[in-house]
């Protein structure tokens, strides 16, 4: 989850403004869509049981050459059902992403994304900010191409604080469970 959160909720969640193809920027998207969405249920998260609430707002954009553009806003309250206690995990930014970069003669499809604004932000509800990744950061993540199997994933540009990933995404889990135990 913490990973998942961190890449906007998206591959994703994350293509830098310097690798979009320029006529991307002018282009009409050749598919769109906005979703806007609350919801409560009962989850896991960090192994431990939690109710959750969550609001959020998406824009997405798919161009012609493949390449997207996404804004996204999150927004998920977790709490421990046994002892109240809370914590608020924030989204808000835009992410990025050129076309695939697929390599046949390597077998592999990569995809290189980026993030910029607010990857991920964990306070409680009243209190103070726990933990706070800000700024732009590229990840290029590969794939097998025959199975999509998950091969790796390499950060290749750091802009702003970014702790969960310096913490190579284990900082998440740490806090949670800190914080509502």
């Amino acid at each position: 989850m913490g990973r998942f959160i961190m890449r906007g909720l998206v591959v994703a969640l994350m293509a830098a403004l310097a690798v979009l193809p320029g006529t991307a920027f002018g282009a009409k998207p050749v598919e769109q869509f906005h979703d806007h969405s609350t919801d409560s249920f009962s989850d896991e998260i960090c192994g431990m049981p939690v109710d959750v609430d969550v609001v959020v707002t998406e824009n997405f954009f798919l161009y012609a050459d493949d390449s997207f553009r996404q804004t996204i806003r999150f927004m998920g309250t977790f709490t421990n059902p046994v002892n109240g206690k809370a914590v608020v995990v924030s989204v808000a930014g835009q992410n990025r992403g050129s076309a695939p970069i697929v390599d046949e003669e390597a077998g592999t499809i990569t995809f290189v994304t980026t993030t910029k604004g607010l990857p991920e932000q964990i306070k409680t509800p009243s209190g103070p900010v726990l933990t706070r990744d800000a700024g732009i950061i590229t990840f290029a993540d590969t794939f097998d191409l025959e199975t999509d199997e998950f091969i790796s994933s390499e950060i290749v540009l750091v802009k702003g604080p970014h702790p969960e990933a310096d913490s190579d995404f284990t900082l998440f889990c740490e806090v949670i469970t800190e914080a509502l135990t």
